[in-house]
């Protein structure tokens, strides 16, 4: 046996045994919960804003529902509205959480090991396509590996700017709820409702002023929650895909304009034939 083949024998051998440890040992590691401690923490709290936020916007429309004068209907209506996208922005949080085991048993399980063996056969065969295709696999999977942890990363330098605006706007909804409870407890009595009002020291238009601004706190952290959950997680997966594009020549867009070409061409075809016939 000559030293070329010991060599490669042995990088084989060393290759296998990493797909081994990939498959094994760190998929294991990488879908632990522990692993993922600082990401997941992020999360959690961002979904405990959530859940305060929603329930201080529920309250806060119905007590704004009770307020006497034409103004505090829409007021409160909007004020609901805001759980139903909060809702949508939690389901997004516990998404993500989730999502880093499952992509980190993915990529150490299946797409790291598959790399290994593409290397493997390229110490025999094709040498330059195998690697290539072994670099692209590793390149791909390491970037699904690290988007979730990156983007919350990034994403919590501008949560952790606007967290005392987040405090400052649950703290109004709650405020407000808690002056418009009784109105909503003698919500159906007119004469009850006055009197109450006259004994809180607040008219309904210094009520419904209060309820106006709580809704504008209530847009300006809905949009921070919106870019810090959703857009920016977006952008670092864009910008991850650009990455994997130059690293590996790789442009996951082109599986979208392929069967359209396709399907131009088998209707170019279908129009030549019949010009034909």
């Amino acid at each position: 046996m000559s030293e070329t083949e010991l060599k490669k024998i042995l990088l084989a051998v060393l290759l296998l045994l990493l797909a081994v440890f990939s498959f094994l040992f760190l998929a294991d590691r990488a879908a632990a919960p522990a692993t993922h401690a600082a990401t997941v923490g992020v999360i959690d709290e961002k979904t405990e804003d959530v859940l305060k936020l929603t329930a201080s916007a529920s309250l806060a429309s119905f007590g704004v529902s009770a307020i006497p004068g034409d103004t505090a209907t829409p007021i409160a209506s909007k004020l609901a509205d805001f759980s139903e996208y909060f809702l949508l922005i939690l389901c997004v949080l516990y998404s993500e959480k989730y999502l880093i085991g499952i992509i980190g048993a993915g990529v150490f399980k299946v797409l790291i090991p598959c790399a290994c063996l593409l290397c493997i056969v390229s110490l025999w065969r094709h040498p330059r396509l195998f690697r290539r295709l072994a670099f692209k696999l590793a390149a791909v999977g390491l970037a699904l590996y690290l988007i979730i942890p990156v983007s919350f990363k990034v994403s919590d330098l501008i949560y952790g700017a606007y967290r005392e605006s987040i405090d400052t706007t649950i703290s109004a909804a709650e405020t407000l709820s808690d002056e418009t409870a009784p109105l909503a407890d003698a919500a159906g009595d007119k004469g009850l409702v006055a009197s109450i009002l006259d004994r809180i020291s607040e008219t309904a238009t210094s009520l419904t002023d209060k309820a106006v601004d709580t809704v504008n706190r209530f847009v300006e952290t809905l949009a921070v929650m919106i870019v810090t959950s959703c857009v920016i997680p977006l952008l670092v997966l864009l910008f991850f895909l650009w990455v994997i594009k130059q690293l590996t020549g790789i442009d996951l867009s082109a599986g979208l304009a392929i069967p359209r070409r396709r399907g131009a061409a088998a209707g170019e075809g279908k129009n030549e034939r019949s010009e034909t016939a």
